[in-house]
C-alpha cells in the first residue's frame, strides 16, 4: 500500500480508503470487510451519519479491536449540511457515541451541492468550530456533487482542509477545483474513480 500526505491535515493516508456505505448486510460482514482492508494496508475508514448502521457497526469493530492502535488508523464521518448549529452538535456527539471513539480524525459536511447548502454551512459553522476547539474533531472538509462554480466557492471560503469530489480519466470537468485545492493545500478524495469501487487520494 502507498501512503500520501493528505494536504494540510498532514495525515499520512493510504491511497485507497475503505468506504462503508456498501458493506451493511450484517455486523459480521462489515467487520470482515474492515479487517480485509486493514490487512491490505488501508488505514483510513470512512463512514457517514446517513449510511444506515455504518457508524454503529464500525464502532463495534473498533471496540472489539482491529489489530491497530487507535493512533494508527483514521476515521472520517460525514453529516448533512444544516443551518442549525445545535443539530450539528448533536450529530457530532451521536457519531462519537456510535463509533465509540473520543475524537474524529476528519469530519466532512456531506453534500454541499447547492448555494443554499453552502449558506447553511456558514450559518452553523460555530458548532463545527466548537468541535475543533474542544478536540472532538481534528480536521474538517466537505463532500460535493455540485456544479463546479459551487465547489470553487466552497473551497474559497478557506474553512476546509479537504474535499471529496468527482474527478477521474473520463470526468475531468472539475480540474479547476483540483488545481485550486492543490493551491490551498487541501487534501483531495476522489469519489468513485472506479464507478463506486473505491476512494483514493490525489498526490500532493
Amino acid at each position: 500500500m502507498l501512503y500520501r500526505r493528505f494536504g494540510k491535515t498532514n495525515l499520512n493516508l493510504s491511497v485507497f480508503s475503505c468506504g462503508t456505505m456498501r458493506c451493511l448486510e450484517s455486523a459480521e460482514i462489515f467487520r470482515e470487510t474492515i479487517e480485509a482492508a486493514i490487512n491490505q494496508g488501508v488505514n483510513h475508514l470512512e463512514t457517514a451519519r446517513g449510511y444506515g448502521k455504518s457508524e454503529l457497526y464500525l464502532g463495534q469493530a473498533i471496540a472489539s479491536g482491529l489489530g491497530l492502535p487507535r493512533e494508527n488508523f483514521y476515521i472520517t464521518t460525514k453529516l448533512l449540511p444544516t443551518p442549525d448549529p445545535e443539530k450539528i452538535r448533536r450529530e457530532i456527539d451521536a457519531s462519537l457515541e456510535l463509533l465509540q471513539v473520543d475524537y474524529l480524525d476528519c469530519l466532512a459536511v456531506h453534500g454541499i451541492n447547492t448555494w443554499e447548502h453552502l449558506d447553511w454551512t456558514k450559518a452553523s459553522w460555530s458548532a463545527v468550530q466548537a468541535a475543533l476547539d474542544s478536540g472532538k474533531v481534528r480536521h474538517v472538509g466537505f463532500s460535493t456533487h455540485a456544479p463546479l462554480e459551487i465547489i470553487l466557492a466552497t473551497i474559497q471560503t478557506n474553512l476546509f482542509e479537504f474535499v471529496n469530489l468527482h474527478y477521474y480519466y473520463f470526468f475531468q470537468r472539475h480540474a479547476p477545483a483540483i488545481d485550486l485545492a492543490h493551491a490551498q493545500d487541501l487534501g483531495i478524495f476522489i469519489i468513485s474513480p472506479a464507478d463506486k469501487g473505491a476512494y483514493s487520494t490525489i498526490p500532493q
